[in-house]
């Protein structure tokens, strides 16, 4: 009759009392505790980063329509007072081309409008610029 040999026989080493290594079902057990565990504090990050990615493009947004709002507000009265309209063709104020960006792969141009706003008096223009959703105004007296 053959005599079956355990493993710690094969390998040569004995086990002695109080020392034993963990088995891999104690392993795998403890694994799946930890992702269960990580799981939810991964749920809990996630409307922080899509929070954070919203606030980003937000930024973007806001940062470029103040630059084509100063870039329009710098120009003088009469060549805003000769381009009025809603929206404006900023190719006639200056290469339209310029104020086009792209985020995340999506291109973006905004639209200004120019309008009186002195009531007929002729010496007051409101300049509004928008890019997705965001609306910036400001206003260019004539003196």
């Amino acid at each position: 009759m053959k005599r079956v040999r355990t493993i710690r026989q094969v390998r040569g080493k004995t086990s002695r009392k109080g020392q034993r290594g963990f088995t891999l079902l104690e392993v795998i057990l403890a694994v799946f505790i930890l992702l269960v565990a990580i799981g939810p504090l991964i749920d809990a990050y996630r409307p922080s980063l899509f929070s954070a990615l919203s606030e980003q493009a937000q930024t973007v947004f806001v940062n470029q329509a103040r630059q084509t709002l100063n870039r329009v507000a710098s120009l003088d009265f009469d060549t805003l007072w000769n381009n009025q309209g809603n929206p404006v063709n900023l190719g006639n104020l200056f290469t339209a081309s310029d104020e086009t960006f792209s985020l995340s792969g999506v291109s973006y141009s905004p639209t200004v409008s120019i309008v009186d706003s002195s009531g007929g008096a002729g010496g007051l223009l409101e300049i509004t610029v928008t890019i997705s959703g965001v609306t910036l105004k400001t206003l260019k007296a004539k003196h």
